[in-house]
């Protein structure tokens, strides 16, 4: 068993549960004290942050190959004689 790094869509997946938990604890503050300037500089930063953490060059080289390797098989299996 090889160890392999995690894809670009794992590492979104696991981005976005960070996010959200940081956005949920925002929204359960908000609606329960409310929000001063601090609050909305930290989610601020936590947008800003999550924009800088997706690598959305690296998703989309991700999802060309998987359509490719869809395309491929695709023609093989239309050119193939059964």
């Amino acid at each position: 068993m090889t160890i392999q790094a995690p894809s670009a869509a794992n590492q979104l997946a696991l981005t976005l549960e960070q996010f959200i938990g940081k956005a949920e604890a925002f929204l359960q503050n908000h609606y329960t004290v409310g929000s001063d300037r601090a609050d909305i500089k930290k989610i601020l930063k936590a947008i800003a942050d999550l924009r800088l953490d997706i690598d959305s060059e690296q998703l989309e080289q991700e999802f060309e190959l998987q359509q490719e390797k869809k395309d491929l098989l695709k023609d093989y299996y239309d050119s193939s004689w059964f």
